[in-house]
Order: structure tokens, then sequence, then C-alpha cells
């Protein structure tokens, strides 16, 4: 058995096989739907990392 935390509210979850959990990495339908309204309102992002060449092009 392996253990993970949903990625929203942080509910344990046990499963066998990440079948197990339809809504997997999430405890539920709505902690995934929460988690999709965050990245549509921008509260999370991926950001790129910053590389000398782009510091150096805004320092211009």
């Amino acid at each position: 058995m392996s253990k993970i935390k949903c990625r929203n509210c942080g509910k344990e979850l046990i499963y066998n096989v990440i079948g197990d959990i339809p809504t997997f990495p999430f405890c539920s339908e709505r902690c995934k739907l929460v988690d999709l309204g965050q990245w549509f309102d921008e509260e999370r992002r991926i950001e790129e990392p910053t590389t000398s060449d782009q510091t150096e092009n805004d320092d211009a």
C-alpha cells in the first residue's frame, strides 16, 4: 500500500494502485476543481527559471 496527501486539503489517501483513486492525486472531485480554479485564477503557475541571458537583456 502507498500513501499520498490530497494536494488541496491534505487528507491522507491510501491506495494499492493509482487506479484505486479516480481523482488521483486529489481525494474528491471538489478538491480537483478547487485546484483547477486556482490555476485559472493564476494563484498557481509554473514560472520559468531566469537565465543569465534574460538578466542581461533586462538590464539593457
